[in-house]
């Protein structure tokens, strides 16, 4: 069975979207937000990208912020 996915997004006060990809592997975390990121205008004021990014191991957390 696959594992699931999970996607925590956090929409600040000043209207700041920030995402974190669990349960993703390796580099495909930012094929998952992909959707966001186009419904928000593709304004990526930063992405963080934790160490599981470049594993490939089964849990992955990536941190997008999006100001707009």
């Amino acid at each position: 069975m696959a594992q699931k996915k999970e996607l925590h997004i956090t929409i600040s006060p000043t209207g700041e979207v920030q995402v974190q990809v669990k349960c993703v592997a390796g580099a495909s975390c930012v094929d998952e937000t992909r959707f966001l990121e186009d419904a928000l205008g593709n304004t990526i004021e930063s992405r963080d990208l934790t160490s599981d990014y470049y594993a490939s191991s089964t849990s992955t957390d990536e941190t997008i912020k999006n100001s707009g």
